[in-house]
């Protein structure tokens, strides 16, 4: 199964942004803990939560933005988006690491609770400060609630190896990811945590699987083909998957099960999100699947570019970045307070007004850019050392005239002050 140069793409499937809106409003929901709306995301419904339909997202949404050029034959100038747009995730990453600092620093300082450090891994910063700044510059040290665009960044890093596999061969693409995936857990290979012992909670080198496969779906949809093929057995199959899922989160059974099933391997028995173990990997397979295959006539099926969610899902990156300093900030004001659905409503949908607000912004800005850099008549500058072509005329204006109608004479080389003025204001 190879692909060569995937096929262009008229129309942008916007169901890939309304799921991603819907992840990024349940990520923010699971950032602000202790609060009822909690209790409604995907992770109590089944083995995974946002952050893998995230990830999936982002590998099927690196199909179009850096594979289709990369196979199409311009290697490097995809090579260099994505490198550049995981510098851009790194500076995002410092940005809300120092407001996360200052935020949390404040609030101990208000409340004279040091609890406030050890809720986000702030602790290391009192007892070795200048190891943890060290560590927050080389992404070793990852603050709570702020540790998933890292490994988004080393994701992209990862982007053109992945695609040079897929070049050769989606399967051949396809199964390196998973042989790195069950070397990330069989030898727990993973990135260190400066300066404080183990690995990274989100380990890109088990998660890139997950973003592989998202990357595989899209490259077939981008030549094309379907991303995975309608199956009735396996549109069934994940469906039972998922209500088994939601009956063994719903009631705990997971620990009872795999204690009747000791043989299994750890990868598969184990429900670790830091190495993405199967159980997790499976379920948002499974639901991805469902809902990509719904019905024509359900909702899923046909998202328009206006719906809210997918407004959110098209400027993820800022929304994101907004949602995560906004939920530290709720958990400052909801700090050893009592869930209340009244205050949890109105705290955490003021919230996420405010992120909707700033999805609408970003699509207002961009189609006002885009009307207001239409080409228009280019109008010939001169440079201010020309002479004039005549007595007071200036290049591209007509001869200036007294307050009687009369032309002004003017030397060569010379310009009326207007005349002078409008040349400099069309420079600039």
């Amino acid at each position: 199964m190879t692909i060569i140069a995937p096929k262009a793409t008229t129309s942008r499937d916007h169901r890939i942004d309304f799921w991603r809106g819907v992840a990024l409003v349940m990520i923010f929901f699971n950032h602000v803990p202790g609060t009822l709306w909690e209790n409604f995301t995907s992770r109590n419904f089944g083995f995974s939560d946002a952050a893998e339909l995230f990830v999936f997202l982002a590998g099927f949404a690196a199909a179009f933005a850096y594979g289709r050029p990369f196979l199409a034959g311009n290697r490097l100038i995809a090579s260099v988006k994505a490198f550049r747009r995981a510098g851009v995730l790194y500076l995002v990453q410092m940005m809300l690491t120092m407001l996360a600092v200052g935020l949390f620093s404040w609030a101990a300082m208000v409340y004279g609770d040091g609890g406030f450090f050890q809720r986000i891994n702030l602790e290391s910063l009192l007892l070795k400060p200048l190891d943890t700044m060290f560590g927050f510059a080389v992404l070793g040290h990852q603050l709570g609630y702020v540790n998933i665009l890292p490994m988004y960044s080393a994701l992209l890093i990862m982007v053109p190896a992945l695609l040079w596999l897929a070049s050769k061969s989606l399967n051949l693409m396809l199964g390196a990811s998973i042989a790195l995936w069950m070397a990330a857990w069989t030898f727990r290979l993973d990135l260190p945590n400066y300066p404080n012992p183990g690995g990274w909670f989100f380990n890109p080198i088990a998660w890139q699987l997950i973003f592989a496969v998202g990357l595989y779906c899209g490259l077939r949809k981008a030549s094309g083909r379907p991303s995975v093929p309608y199956r009735p057995w396996l549109f069934w199959s994940a469906l039972a998957f998922l209500i088994g899922s939601f009956i063994v989160t719903e009631y705990g059974l997971w620990s009872y099960i795999t204690a009747q099933q000791s043989w299994l391997p750890g990868f598969v028995a184990a429900f670790d999100k830091t190495y993405a173990t199967a159980p997790r990997l499976l379920h948002v397979l499974a639901l991805a699947y469902v809902f990509a295959n719904a019905a024509p006539t359900s909702v899923f099926a046909s998202i328009s570019k206006s719906n809210p969610l997918a407004r959110l899902g098209r400027h993820s990156l800022p929304v994101f970045a907004l949602g995560t300093m906004l939920s530290l900030i709720c958990q400052v004001i909801l700090w050893e307070r009592d869930a209340s659905f009244v205050l949890d409503t109105l705290l955490l949908g003021a919230c996420l007004s405010l992120q909707f607000a700033l999805a609408w912004w970003l699509e207002w800005w961009g189609d006002y850019q885009k009307r207001v850099s239409t080409p228009k008549k280019a109008v010939e500058l001169v440079r201010s050392d020309e002479p004039l072509p005549g007595p007071g005329a200036t290049a591209g204006f007509p001869p200036a005239k007294s307050a009687t109608g009369a032309p002004v004479a003017v030397n060569a080389g010379e310009r009326p002050p207007l005349a002078a003025a409008r040349t400099l204001k069309q420079r600039l």
